[in-house]
Formats: C-alpha cells, sequence, structure tokens
C-alpha cells in the first residue's frame, strides 16, 4: 500500500493571482486554499476569517484570529483590486481611493531602545492616490489607528485622525497616543472615505485595513532605565515569521542586540 504523502501542490491560478504574494500564505496554504475552491484575490476578499481558517484546519498559524491580525482579506482586495461587501444592508467597500504609503513611527526610536515607555506612542500616517482615485476629487476621510498585539492578544487604540482630503494629492498625519506596554505590536490603520456632504452614520464609499510597521516595545511604562541594558531577541518572534506575521526582514531587526 503506497503511504500517504504530506505535501499539498500549489494553487491552480489564474494569471496574476498568486495567493503567496499575501503576507502568510506559502506554496502550501495555497494549496490547501485551492482545494476548497479559493483560488482568486476575489475569493480571498469576499470570504470572511473563519471560511479561510475552515479550510485551513490542521496548519500551525491559521486561526481566524491570526488571519485576521495579518489582514489576508484586506491584503487580497488590494492585490486584486476586488470589492468586498460589508456586513449590513448597503455598505460598500470598493476598491480604495487612497492607499497607504507609510504607516509607522513617527519618532525614530530603534526596536530595542531599552528606555521606559512612558513616552506616547507617536505615529505617522501618509496617503496617496490609488488607481481607483478620481482626479480632483475631494472626501471626507477618517483613520482609527491601534496598535495590534502579536505575542497576546489584544491592541490599543493610539489615536484616530480625519478631515477632508483630495484623493489626487493624497494627504499626511502625525499624532500621538498612550504609551504602550511591553510586547511585539502591529500599529493596523481602519481607513473610511465618505463624501464630503455625508450623512453621519452613512456608510462609507470605501474602507480599507492596511498593516504598518512593527513595534517592539521592551521596557513597560515606568520601568527603570538600565544602564548598559541590551535588549535579547522576543521570544516569539521565530514562531510569528514562520506564521507569516512578520517579515524575514523584521525577524533580522529583532536579532540586533542594543548598540550594534
Amino acid at each position: 500500500m503506497a503511504s500517504r504523502g504530506t505535501h499539498t501542490p500549489p494553487a491552480p491560478e489564474r494569471p496574476g493571482d498568486s495567493l503567496t504574494r499575501i503576507s502568510g500564505v506559502g506554496p502550501v496554504v495555497a494549496g490547501r486554499l485551492a482545494e476548497a475552491g479559493i483560488r482568486t484575490y476575489r475569493s480571498v476578499a469576499e470570504a470572511t476569517p473563519e471560511d479561510l481558517a475552515a479550510a485551513l484546519v490542521g496548519l500551525p498559524g491559521c486561526s481566524a484570529h491570526r488571519i485576521r491580525t495579518a489582514d489576508w482579506i484586506g491584503q487580497a482586495a488590494r492585490l486584486g483590486g476586488a470589492r468586498r461587501s460589508a456586513p449590513g444592508p448597503g455598505t460598500t467597500r470598493d476598491a480604495p481611493r487612497l492607499r497607504v504609503v507609510r504607516l509607522g513611527r513617527a519618532r525614530i526610536r530603534p526596536l530595542h531602545d531599552a528606555s521606559p515607555s512612558d513616552r506616547p506612542t507617536t505615529v505617522g500616517l501618509e496617503l496617496g492616490p490609488a488607481p481607483a482615485a478620481a482626479p480632483a476629487e475631494d472626501l471626507h476621510y477618517t483613520a482609527a489607528i491601534v496598535a495590534r498585539r502579536l505575542d497576546a492578544e489584544g491592541e490599543t487604540p493610539i489615536v484616530q485622525v480625519g478631515g477632508v482630503v483630495r484623493v489626487d494629492r493624497g494627504i499626511s498625519h502625525s499624532a500621538a497616543g498612550p504609551p504602550l506596554d511591553a510586547g511585539l505590536y502591529r500599529l493596523v490603520a481602519d481607513i473610511e472615505l465618505h463624501p464630503t456632504d455625508h450623512d453621519p452614520g452613512s456608510p462609507p464609499i470605501s474602507r480599507q485595513v492596511a498593516p504598518g510597521d512593527l513595534i517592539q516595545v521592551v521596557a513597560p511604562a515606568g520601568a527603570p532605565r538600565h544602564r548598559n541594558g541590551g535588549a535579547k531577541p522576543h521570544p516569539a518572534a521565530k514562531r510569528l515569521l514562520d506564521e507569516g506575521l512578520i517579515s524575514e526582514a523584521e525577524y533580522a531587526d529583532l536579532q540586533v542586540p542594543v548598540g550594534s
């Protein structure tokens, strides 16, 4: 009797729909998604994290929580320009008219800085025109930025910014929020676009959830400063790399000691 193999073939996809371009999706994951009939960016974008997790039962790092944290659905929508219906009648989420150019720390600080984290978490957000942007179109936008915990559950709201933006020019913001406790976080912005004369509570004409920089806080708020302290690599870093929640470059940064 032939032994059962453990290899899952890569997904047979349409040209241009390489699901492995989604951070956290490798050939085995793409193959399992294909077996479930999920072969295109659009089919990923139209699924829920629970749908995707159900198709990937048994594979490490593929829980609904991890899929949501890594924003597979948002990545697929941006890669394919797919439309995704929002939960609830009348809500539309067309291809974004603005793209996230930068979402990260406005105050540059080494990942391994062992100083106390009782300073504000200062972030910068830059939005630029997307392919769907109409020339000289003015829209009202809001961006709710959170620090999403990668090595544990939960997230910390950082700031909400907004205003009127001309989509063919874009806009940039810097803002400060609360300090963060020790841990590994990913900045995430939930961005909604509305007509400038929209009614409060009306559905957005576009919405995207965009991941940004990795933040490592190595000392909790109010902790004493270490005189010559370095930072050890975060114990969860390898697992997060294997699960596709941090990139190889981010993992390499986490291995660099302070002052190197």
